[in-house]
């Protein structure tokens, strides 16, 4: 690896040089600070745009992630100085170089743990196509998502989302110095970072920062993605002190070490995925903000997508036929739990809240749910929590966007299950059939766990249909405007039958497998919302 010198509108930036997939090389460029540490006043505030520098910063290294659990070690890491991106490209600015497409990814991990960096998201299998790739980090947690509703404190919610969208205007004064177009930019993500980018389509703050969109296996009618408000007073009883007004405990909070806010957030029990407690919301996670000039949403999305005030680009949603298989992270975390004897309640999957409060509408609903999950086979093991966390908010999604949108849209199923499959190698269920939550990042990034790719494999070609189909989106807007795929990916043209990619080892355009569960569930949702946001 050699250093190679960058300028951009703060200052000069030291990367180095790599090399993708098949041996090309390519440049990087990690930890570059798009605004400024979010720390003491600035804690829990909108990101303050990064200041210039003098000299040469050194962009061999990668940024700091934001503070959060390891989940492997099960110790706190990270920084409040996390405010970071990471910029990949084939080529930089020379004489006659053509601007390449940007695609811009988000990483998942519930809005409280994860990071953009190297080990999980490398850049080889993505550029070997001529795109440019950046990845980036935002708060977390409590410092991403505390939310008091008085805009007089500055920390309505949505820091981390904010974030997000100040790094989307940082691509579009930067990414010109790395050979990237900054009128052809992508955004894309996962799980929650999949949810993060619907909320960008949904957000006025923005609005003309990108220009297309992939939503893998998330959305903001996912119930999981909302959070709780107002919550500051509770936090600083968490941490041993009183406060008499949420004022007064944003105060101390903005003053408090940072090791005691993350001690107090893990105080709060996450009922993410959690079959114990239903109809709750999750302690620290996006909000619908009180209306203020600072806001990043402050309207419920179901409402914004019915009237089609949103930012109109084309968009990619997907989800996996096995995302439920991430329910046995929890059963490898709780190592009492016994998978194959648990015995379903069907309450708790219901993704609704005080809409749905009592006794005699918990059973209405659960009677109609009971003869579709009714199967012993193993095949179905998932496919509660599939639909209940996943596929129906995803489903229901596509089907308001299409009622209103100007642009196409497309809808995908991953099936595939090779040794590339990201959730089942780290579960160590390689053989289990289908593809989970998140196994499909081993098709787009290069990761800790990846297999050696051997040339002329199932899982090389396997990789090459994705990162195919998701950089022809990101280049022409349409994932398969040529016949290199053998098969042509239509846009969604009817909300009430749907019709997807399904994306296994062989690709097929077809109608939603799941149509029968999918039509149960919309019945449910003609009288309870899948999500009530007040």
């Amino acid at each position: 690896m050699s250093d190679v010198l960058v300028n951009i509108e703060e200052g000069k930036l030291r990367g180095i040089t790599g090399k993708n997939h098949v041996g090309e090389t390519i440049y990087e460029f990690h930890g570059i600070p798009y605004a400024k540490p979010p720390v003491n006043e600035l804690r829990f505030r909108p990101p303050v745009l990064a200041e210039p520098w003098e000299g040469i910063k050194d962009a061999t290294k990668p940024g700091e992630p934001s503070v959060a659990l390891d989940l492997i070690t099960l110790e706190q890491i990270g920084s409040e100085d996390c405010l970071s991106l990471n910029v990949y490209t084939k080529n930089l600015p020379g004489e006659g170089s053509e601007k390449k497409p940007v695609m811009v990814f988000i990483h998942g991990g519930a809005l409280v743990v994860g990071s953009s960096r190297r080990q999980s998201y490398g850049p080889e299998l993505l550029l070997l196509e001529d795109v440019v790739l950046v990845t980036l980090n935002y708060r977390l947690g409590l410092l991403g998502f505390l939310s008091v509703d008085d805009p007089s404190l500055g920390a309505t919610g949505n820091a981390g989302l904010k974030d997000q969208s100040m790094a989307l205007r940082w691509v579009q004064r930067n990414i010109k110095y790395f050979n990237g177009d900054p009128n052809n930019v992508t955004l894309f993500g996962e799980s929650a970072g999949s949810g993060s980018v619907h909320a960008h389509i949904l957000s006025p703050m923005s609005k003309g920062l990108f220009h297309k969109a992939i939503l893998q296996s998330g959305c903001c009618l996912n119930s999981w993605f909302w959070g709780r408000k107002n919550n500051a007073r509770e936090i600083v009883e968490a941490m041993g002190l009183q406060a008499e007004t949420e004022a007064e405990a944003v105060r101390i909070l903005r003053n408090a070490p940072v090791n005691d806010i993350f001690k107090a957030q893990n105080k709060f029990r996450d009922v993410l995925f959690e079959c114990l407690v239903p109809l709750e919301r999750r302690p620290f996670s996006a909000v619908i903000e009180v209306p203020n000039p600072e806001a990043f949403l402050s309207e419920n999305p179901v409402d914004i997508i019915k009237k089609g005030t949103y930012n109109h680009v084309p968009i990619i949603f997907g989800y996996n036929d096995k995302e439920g298989l991430l329910i046995e992270l929890e059963v490898l975390a709780r190592n009492n739990i016994d998978s194959a004897a648990r015995k379903l309640d069907l309450k708790c999957l219901i993704p609704f809240e005080s809409d749905v409060d009592n006794d005699e509408d918990i059973l209405q609903i659960t009677r109609q749910l009971q003869p579709i999950y009714s199967s012993d086979s193993n095949s179905r093991q998932y496919d509660e929590y599939t639909d209940g966390n996943f596929m129906i908010g995803i489903l229901e999604s596509t089907r308001l966007h299409k009622l209103t949108t100007t642009a196409p849209i497309y809808l995908y199923r991953g099936s595939i299950s090779t040794e590339l499959n990201f959730l089942k190698r780290m579960m160590n269920k390689i053989d289990e059939p289908g593809c989970g939550h998140g196994d499909e990042l081993g098709y787009l990034f290069r990761t800790e766990l990846s297999p050696v790719i051997e040339p002329n494999s199932l899982e090389e070609q396997s990789m090459k249909n994705f990162v195919t189909l998701w950089t022809n989106f990101a280049r022409f807007g349409d994932p398969t405007p040529d016949e290199r795929l053998s098969i042509i990916w239509h846009p969604v043209d009817d909300a009430d039958n749907l019709k997807l990619l399904n994306i296994d080892r062989i690709l097929e355009y077809r109608e939603v497998p799941e149509k029968e569960r999918f039509t149960v569930w919309r019945k449910i949702l003609e009288k309870w919302p899948l999500v009530k946001y007040h």
